[in-house]
């Protein structure tokens, strides 16, 4: 009888240790990812920047378009085409 409580107490105990495993949300990117990506490539990070990597974070749901937005906000301050679609990728995957 014994063995069997113990056996039951080590399952719940494993099974509240993996559950926040278990339904943990993917891993995803955000703006830091994008200042990061841009900060690794010699860009200071400032406020346009920041603005920029924001838009390309955004949820694909509520701006399907953060990509473009992103990257048409990084072009126009000095980001050089392939670091602002590095960056903006980044951002958002």
């Amino acid at each position: 009888m014994k063995k069997k409580r113990a056996g039951g107490v080590l399952a719940a105990v494993f099974a509240a240790a993996a559950l926040p495993i278990v339904v943990a949300s993917p891993a995803s990117a955000d703006q830091g990812d994008c200042q990061v990506y841009l900060h690794e490539q010699g860009y200071a990070i400032g406020p346009k920047v920041q603005a920029a990597c924001k838009a390309g974070a955004v949820s694909i749901m509520t701006n399907p378009g953060r990509f473009g937005e992103c990257y048409w906000s990084l072009t126009p301050i000095g980001v050089r085409s392939s670091d602002a679609a590095g960056a903006c990728q980044a951002a958002g995957f």
